[in-house]
């Protein structure tokens, strides 16, 4: 299910994404004149292909999705009716030239910002920042934060969720700066200091998951006080031989009450092997059971399972509904909350590609078509809000990708009109060719990169 669940996401986040980029090309391409002859979406031989209009424009969807492409008019790709070569695109002033390769990635701004005003709209859900349990050595703790603290604001900017944390503590640390933050303790305001320096956030192993910066800092997530629920019985599992059913509350381990279903787990997991006596609360009362966990080898270490799904039955409901948001925004607002998260997100982005380009971050942090996938699949699956703001995301990475000044990107052909603007004619045929070869070179150095990652990050 989850595999399937990624290979839709994927297909929608990269038809949605590639079709609208490519859009762009092709309305202002006609918009200014230049015959368009293709509008694909993929590439490799077309498993869909119609003609429409009156200039028979071939509309087709190629076999392999991952990316797509408009097929202009063009002297340089074969003989041109006399008749149409004004329409060609080769022969268009560099004005026309520029703005048709740079209408796709503004495409992609464009649908950005669209996505995540509705995101907005439809309301973005998030869980309050509200600080767990703390290691004494944690950042956290040495800038003086205390278990059931609420960051409210970073350097001043305000603090709704766990997103909003993680966005400020990322830029803060990339900047390697120590940032004032305000937290609600007790129902009053306090300002403490929280030292960022020297994190490295963008460090990283090739082929492993970049750690998150909230956990760098120490950052937990507080868990209202519950009894682990009973959700599921694995047949053959030492929990079914102890008689253990669905819906009763697993309340203490060995005579000790435990309620964190977290805590619990861990408390199980070190008993491998071991006679556990469990107590167990049903709607006619608490008894106590024994029963031994099963050796079971998790990322090469031996733990104690029983074979159960636990989920979290909470002693304070009031508490654990207050840990979720769910905030909407009019028409107005939402487009000046999507104007806002798209500038931080290029800004980041920029400041991300400058450091991967001097070598202030590892290669670890680029991410392909696999991470890709299992990011769509996990937002769908958290609902319509969330996948909004990840096609958001994605969109606007698309638009800044391509306006890099690589060959065979968008960018690379506007480097092109740029020398071409200077000098006062276009480059030579030999150049561009020289160009076109290094351009596929880079990109094909960047997509091992991407794919040994997203494969070596599955087997990790």
């Amino acid at each position: 299910m989850d595999i399937l669940l990624s290979v839709v996401g994927f297909l929608l986040t990269i038809g949605i994404l590639v079709a609208f980029h490519e859009y762009g090309h092709f309305w202002v391409a006609r918009r200014l004149g230049v015959r368009v002859l293709t509008y694909s979406l993929g590439f490799g031989r077309a498993i869909f292909s119609t003609r429409r209009g009156r200039e028979s424009i071939e509309y087709r969807v190629g076999l392999f999705p991952l990316g797509g492409y408009v097929r202009m008019l063009d002297e340089r790709e074969g003989a041109v009716d006399p008749a149409e070569r004004h329409r060609a695109f080769n022969r268009q002033s560099l004005k026309v030239r520029a703005a048709v390769v740079a209408a796709g990635p503004a495409a992609n701004v464009v649908l950005a910002l669209v996505f995540w005003w509705l995101m907005f709209m439809v309301g973005t859900q998030g869980v309050l920042p509200k600080v767990g349990d703390l290691d004494a050595e944690s950042r956290l703790a040495a800038a003086g934060l205390e278990e059931g603290d609420v960051i409210r604001a970073v350097d001043g900017d305000p603090v709704m969720t766990l997103s909003d944390l993680r966005l400020s503590l990322l830029n803060g640390a990339i900047e390697q700066q120590a940032l004032p933050i305000t937290i609600e303790r007790d129902g009053s305001s306090r300002e403490m200091t929280l030292d960022l320096r020297e994190l490295d956030p963008l460090g990283g192993e090739i082929g492993r998951q970049p750690t998150d910066i909230l956990e760098r800092v120490g950052f937990a997530v507080w868990r209202a006080p519950a009894y682990a629920e009973i959700a599921e019985v694995q047949p053959d599992s030492p929990a079914t031989a102890a008689g253990l059913e669905v819906g009763s509350w697993i309340v203490a381990i060995d005579g000790r009450e435990y309620r964190d279903p977290w805590a619990l787990i861990e408390a199980i997991g070190s008993r491998a092997g071991e006679a556990t006596r469990l107590t167990i609360e049903t709607d006619a009362g608490r008894e106590d059971v024994v029963v031994t966990p099963r050796a079971t080898e998790v990322d090469g270490e031996i733990v104690g399972r029983i074979g159960v799904a636990l989920g979290a039955h909470p002693l304070d409901t009031e508490a654990a509904e207050s840990m979720f948001l769910l905030e909407r925004a009019g028409p107005v607002e939402a487009m000046g909350l999507a104007v806002e998260r798209s500038w931080e997100m290029t800004t980041l982005t920029f400041s991300v590609f400058h450091r991967l380009l001097t070598g202030e971050a590892s290669i670890a942090n680029l991410s392909g078509p696999v991470a890709i996938a299992e990011y769509a699949g996990k937002s769908l699956l958290l609902g319509l809000s969330t996948f909004l703001g990840f096609l958001a995301l994605v969109s606007l990475s698309l638009a800044i990708l391509n306006l890099l000044p690589i060959p065979m990107l968008d960018g690379g052909h506007l480097l092109l009109y740029a020398i071409e603007a200077i000098k006062g004619g276009p480059v030579g045929a030999a150049f561009e060719e020289v160009f076109a070869r290094l351009g596929i070179l880079l990109l094909g150095l960047l997509m091992v990169v991407v794919f040994y990652n997203d494969i070596a990050r599955l087997m990790h």
